[in-house]
Order: structure tokens, then sequence, then C-alpha cells
């Protein structure tokens, strides 16, 4: 994973924690949803301006929105597996067929 894509990913967890949805994000920052689900993706890299704004709207000192660590040793596996365990069969084969597709 690259630079675009830690933050990204570090953003969507903490914007989750807050319980804010992508468009309520949007709206604290006056920026377009588009914009925000293209930067939790890794598609879009903010301004020291933004980055700052989106920390406080998050509520965590910027330097935690580069805290990867966590991220790069998270288990996916495991918790691949316990999503797996927790859908219906049909999801399931759905779930294989994405994970096929993009191996």
């Amino acid at each position: 994973m690259d630079t675009k894509e830690l933050l990204g990913l570090k953003i969507k967890e903490f914007r989750k924690q807050k319980k804010i949805t992508q468009e309520k994000l949007a709206e604290k920052l006056e920026l377009d949803v588009g914009y925000i689900s293209k930067l939790e993706v890794g598609r879009n890299f903010p301004t020291i301006g933004t980055l700052e704004k989106i920390a406080n709207v998050l509520d965590v000192e910027l330097y935690e929105l580069f805290k990867y660590a966590d991220i790069k040793d998270k288990d996916f596996k495991a918790e691949i597996n316990k999503i797996y365990d927790e859908l219906s069969k049909d999801k399931q084969m759905l779930l294989y067929q994405i994970a096929k597709a993009i191996k």
C-alpha cells in the first residue's frame, strides 16, 4: 500500500469511529462527497490545509492521520474470515467470486 492509500484508510477509520458519514464529513469540510470517497481509497491526496481541517473535524491530532503501523500490521486474513463466517451462503459465494476476480 502506498501513502495515499494508507492515509485514506486512516481517515476512514477515524470517520467510522466518530460515526460520521462521508456526506457529513464532506459537508463539515465544505468539500464534495466524491472527493472524500476518492480520498479514502487513495485516489486523492489532500493539501496540508485540508488535512488540518480533517483532523479537526475528526477530533484527532494531525500526526495521528499518519500513524499506519496498526494498518500495516493488521491481520486482514482473520478479519476477512470473520466477515465471511457472518455472511449468508449467497453472500459467501459473492465474496469468493470477488476474491477470485481480483486475484
